[in-house]
């Protein structure tokens, strides 16, 4: 049986995936996000997910030009993140890194699914980052500020439309 990707493409989405989940895990994404004034949780997300996330599944794309390659490298991305760390740094309960799974799948559908260029890694960023909020609200009691919430989003917009803006320049 013949696999559907190559060696080679699979090694490119391996490296992508790994180089975003290492810039996720030793980025200090939440003391830049504080330094900036930006409040928690997950401002991370909404500040740097162009560059942490969606810059690498838009280029493993536009790379490999195959249909899943940006769901793929997406759930690449949330596998090496967990082996790294829990998502968040929440343990209880034990299966809370399904969030990070969910939240970076819909981030690799919408680059995936969406033709218009740059909306699509905006809308991925923003709906990682909402389904993220929700999982750390739900489970810790620490919601986003509703204040605050609609300006992470438009930040999150343009984070993520600057991620494929840049995978474009690439």
């Amino acid at each position: 049986m013949k696999s559907y990707f190559t060696v080679r493409e699979l090694a490119v989405m391996a490296v992508l995936s790994s180089t975003s989940a290492l810039i996720n895990g030793y980025l200090p994404i939440k003391s830049i996000a504080q330094t900036l004034g930006i409040p928690g949780p997950a401002s991370g997300i909404a500040l740097l997910g162009g560059i942490i996330f969606v810059f690498w599944i838009a280029l493993a794309y536009k790379i490999i030009r195959k249909k899943y390659t940006a769901i793929v490298t997406a759930l690449l991305i949330a596998a090496f993140c967990l082996l790294m760390r829990p998502w968040y740094g929440i343990i209880t309960p034990e299966w809370f890194g399904i969030y990070a799974v969910i939240a970076l799948l819909s981030m690799g559908i919408s680059i995936e699914l969406i033709k218009r260029r740059f909306i699509n890694g905006g809308l991925g960023n923003v709906l990682c980052l909402i389904i993220t909020w929700i999982a750390i609200g739900i489970h810790t009691g620490i919601w986003a500020e509703p204040i605050f919430a609609t300006a992470m989003i438009i930040i999150g917009f343009i984070s993520g439309c600057a991620g494929v803006f840049l995978a474009e320049l690439f």
